[in-house]
């Protein structure tokens, strides 16, 4: 069989698997809080070189890559364009940190700062309706007759009247000790796999949000060029296997 033949099949395989990664990326790239994946792969040695042989290959084969395969998704938690709303309840994150929410029976991380009360008076995440967990644990609670809410730099949220304000609660903004341990939940949520510790550098941002971490142009880019090398790929296989079946038409038959 030809070498080349499997090194196609995985270079068409690791592509295709590149293109799921990019096309998720830019599905959510309007998504508040996404942070875009990267798909890394691999190489790997000959397999000769890898398990030994019985003889040297001809030639510089020794030389040649053993072709590539999926190594996983690595998540790229740069910060993603700030932009002003003026939403009363709309926060965004400057630096590492989460925001730490309750569904009320499991925990997520979010840096999706759309923000509501509902009908319990409760601040809860606009998209799922999660709880927003406070610094000292439990809920955050907002007074009925709020009517100035500010939000400070360190989450602490301050309502009231115009006339008189007093802090509710504040914001539980937490950070993993590494984020490899952060498996994604949905599109902006995320589970820790370790323990989690009080952020030092995050700044809140009031009435401003974090967009998605994915660039369109950049995304399309990249989905481009995955997609001409996953036709290169195809192509070769398909020029191999003609190749193949003509060597076998012209063997001498008995």
């Amino acid at each position: 069989m030809l070498y080349g033949l499997y090194l196609s099949a995985q270079g068409a395989a690791a592509q295709s698997t590149r293109l799921d990664v990019i096309a998720n990326n830019l599905a959510n790239a309007s998504t508040h809080g996404f942070k875009r994946d990267l798909a890394v792969f691999m190489a790997h040695r000959p397999h000769d070189l890898e398990y030994g042989a019985a003889g040297d290959p001809p030639g510089n084969l020794n030389d040649s890559t053993g072709g590539v395969s999926p190594a996983g998704v690595l998540t790229d938690f740069s910060t993603g364009p700030i932009v002003p709303t003026g939403g009363t309840w709309d926060v965004a994150l400057a630096g590492e940190g989460f925001l730490r929410v309750s569904d009320g029976q499991q925990e997520f991380l979010t840096r999706d700062g759309r923000l509501t009360v509902n009908a319990q008076g409760e601040l809860v995440t606009g998209e799922h309706g999660h709880r927003l967990l406070a610094a000292r644990g439990g809920r955050i609670l907002v007074p009925s007759d709020a009517t100035e809410i500010e939000i400070a730099s360190d989450g602490t949220i301050y309502a009231g009247t115009p006339a008189e304000r007093s802090p509710i609660g504040q914001l539980d903004l937490v950070t993993p000790q590494s984020l490899t341990q952060l498996e994604k939940h949905g599109r902006n949520l995320y589970r820790a796999a370790g323990p989690l510790l009080p952020t030092g550098n995050a700044q809140v941002r009031h009435r401003f949000l974090e967009a998605s971490g994915t660039q369109p142009v950049t995304e399309m880019m990249h989905m481009i060029e995955a997609s001409r090398a996953l036709e290169t790929n195809i192509n070769m296989i398909r020029f191999q296997d003609e190749a193949l079946g003509r060597l076998l038409q012209a063997i001498p038959r008995r």
